[in-house]
């Protein structure tokens, strides 16, 4: 199982440090440009010991081709010489360790030599997986998801199962520390991709379970996973059920050409962890719009059907609710109609971005699983347009591209309403256009974090967190982590109300949407320890922040 990036302190200057000699592949040369010195340690999170043969390693940002490793040596030390100015990705990975990774821009000329990393521990969780009568299974498909809420579900750790053996047994390793769901899902034709061939049906299976061995996704239990945990005896008992199958018709309004194909799935309704059961997806033809779902354990489902034509993004589609009982179910319809085209225009407070094409757009479905993402082009006119909006209600996402957000989204409105948290509501036959006002009056937020000691804490991640109730915009949530010095500076915030933290271990790990943050759960002991703030537009602000210990008072599982 892949690691998840960043649980471990990650503790720099400026920008990450390389060993050896490292000259991008670029049309300039070393000899152009002034080139930089990077060093630093590699530690033992728990120990501060160095760590030996870490594997550092430096990737370009701008040139793909372009990457460096060192291991670090005896005393964890790090080297990389003749560095070209740049942006570049730091990793930093040992076995039995969780990575950690950096991104940091590089001047011309500029030195960083005590970056230090301190690595944590990873843990394992390991078990068993028997039927109702307690005979082991094999091959069945055991499932870890992140406890987080970053967008609302729990998201699935790693890019596979991990499989029971003979026995039964199971082990789940090179977890970060933090709190996990464990997920079992078991179809003995193919437990790897689960599902059956399409011309086979069972006539009975196994439900997907659930730790404390539940089958109701709502009633499972988080595990607490500390560094260097090996926690073991997790048995799940699975319990039979009967399958059946869904058949029904698409009918599609939006094209003409017949010979198109589509899909149509059934994904489970309820937390992230319902998606433990997947696979219910098969293909259909716009000619005649039949399809057929086998293998359908009893539940509530969202039931999509989609299409594209045209450009990749071209994207028409359809969902509707669906109940499955024990008995199979037929006649089934769901139509794909035309969506609506929303026409739209940006305008500026303060000094407006010099390449308006740079912003990006997107509007964020509320509700459903997954986003609906959609990138109009910014004319140099300030307007968009966004094109075949499936029905539904969104909320609108305004991003710069670039190091640091200039800009932050005031005001919005469709037709005459304000939109607030709670989004707009898009509908067949409305005529509305989306006004969207942008201020270049950001705010900034300064600081020292100081541990026990009343010492600089060098590295510890800082978190900005909205007060509620607007703790469902992921976008307002800023996170960075301080430099040697202890300090920290976040540029580009949004007005509005906060709460401002740093803590002594968290998983900070975007690419797995794994922020401990996010979880209500996992925050609500350390909310009085957070320190309020108030940003009014253009405000610059410093606040001195005490380490959080997570180690000695984490939460326990729920």
């Amino acid at each position: 199982m892949r690691p998840l990036p960043i649980l471990s302190l990650l503790l720099f200057t400026s920008f990450p440090s390389f060993g050896q000699s490292a000259q991008p592949a670029t049309t300039s040369t070393a000899s152009d440009k002034k080139t930089s010195t990077v060093a630093g340690n590699v530690f033992r999170l728990d120990t501060s010991e160095p760590l030996k043969k870490a594997r550092v390693l430096l990737q370009s940002r701008s040139d793909e081709e372009f990457s460096v490793f060192s291991l670090t040596d005896e005393q964890g030390h790090f080297l990389f010489e003749n560095v070209l100015p740049g942006s570049y990705d730091l990793e930093v990975s040992r076995n039995g360790y969780v990575d950690a990774e950096a991104i940091r821009t590089l001047a011309p000329g500029q030195n960083m030599t005590n970056l230090v990393f301190k690595l944590a521990h990873t843990a394992a969780i390991s078990g068993h997986v028997f039927d109702g009568e307690g005979e082991p299974i094999a091959k069945a498909a055991v499932m870890t998801y992140r406890a987080s809420k970053r967008l609302g579900k729990e998201q699935e750790v790693g890019d596979d199962p991990v499989l029971t053996n003979d026995l039964g047994e199971f082990r789940i390793f090179d977890l970060a520390p933090g709190r996990y769901y464990i997920a079992v899902n078991y179809r003995p034709e193919d437990p790897v991709h689960r599902y059956t061939p399409p011309n086979q049906k069972l006539i009975t299976g196994y439900l997907p379970s659930y730790y404390p061995n539940t089958v109701d996704p709502a009633k499972a239990q988080a595990i607490s996973v500390r560094p260097g945990d090996e926690i073991r005896s997790v048995e799940f008992f699975l319990r039979a059920s009967r399958f059946v199958t869904v058949r029904g018709r698409v009918l599609c309004a939006v094209l003409e050409n017949s010979a198109v194909s589509g899909t149509v799935s059934l994904n489970p309704q309820g937390p992230g962890l319902a998606q433990a059961l997947q696979g219910l997806n098969v293909n259909f033809r716009v000619k005649d719009g039949g399809f057929v779902l086998r293998n359908v354990p009893p539940g509530s489902y969202d039931l999509t059907a989609s299409i594209r034509s045209g450009e990749p993004d071209d994207w028409h589609l359809a969902r509707r609710q669906l109940e499955v009982g024990n008995t199979d179910v037929d006649g089934v319809t769901i139509t794909i109609s035309p969506g609506v085209d929303i026409s739209g225009r940006l305008t500026w407070g303060g000094t407006p971005a010099n390449d308006p094409s740079s912003l990006h757009i997107r509007l964020q479905a509320l509700g459903q699983d997954q986003p609906y993402f959609s990138q109009p082009t910014v004319r140099p006119d300030g307007t968009f347009k966004f094109k075949d909006v499936p029905e539904g209600s969104y909320r609108p996402v305004v991003h710069l591209y670039g190091p640091v957000e200039k800009f932050f989204l005031k005001s919005a409105r469709y037709g005459s309403a304000t939109i607030t948290d709670a989004g707009f509501t898009v509908q067949p036959g409305a005529d509305l256009s989306l006004e969207l006002t942008m201020s270049s009056h950001v705010a900034q937020l300064s600081g020292v974090v100081l541990d026990a000691d009343s010492l600089p804490a060098a590295g510890a991640p800082v978190v900005l967190i909205p007060d509620p109730p607007h703790r469902g915009l992921v976008e307002k949530y800023k996170s960075m982590t301080t430099d040697q010095n202890g300090k920290f500076i976040m540029a580009g915030l949004a007005p509005g109300d906060y709460k401002v933290f740093s803590w002594d271990s968290v998983d900070e790990s975007e690419e797995q949407f794994g922020d401990d943050w996010f979880d209500p759960e996992w925050l609500k002991p350390y909310e009085t320890k957070g320190q309020s703030v108030h940003l009014e537009e253009s405000d610059k602000k410093s606040v001195n922040l005490a380490l959080i210990q997570t180690r000695s008072d984490s939460p326990a599982s729920n």
